[in-house]
């Protein structure tokens, strides 16, 4: 392993390590977006019958 970071340099080292860092909270934005979207659509779902037989037509 310290044969592969000994042929690059510190600026390579450093840029991937910043890549690795930006995909990561990348995901983890995508990750929060998709759970509230499928609490949205739970809600929407399961909500709207409910609200249809609660109120008058």
């Amino acid at each position: 392993m310290e044969n592969f970071f000994g042929g690059l340099g510190l600026q390579a080292v450093l840029m991937g390590g910043l890549g690795i860092l930006a995909v990561g909270f990348i995901l983890k934005k995508l990750f929060k977006l998709a759970i509230t979207i499928a609490v949205i659509i739970i809600l929407v779902y399961y909500g709207l019958p409910i609200l249809q037989t609660v109120l008058p037509n």
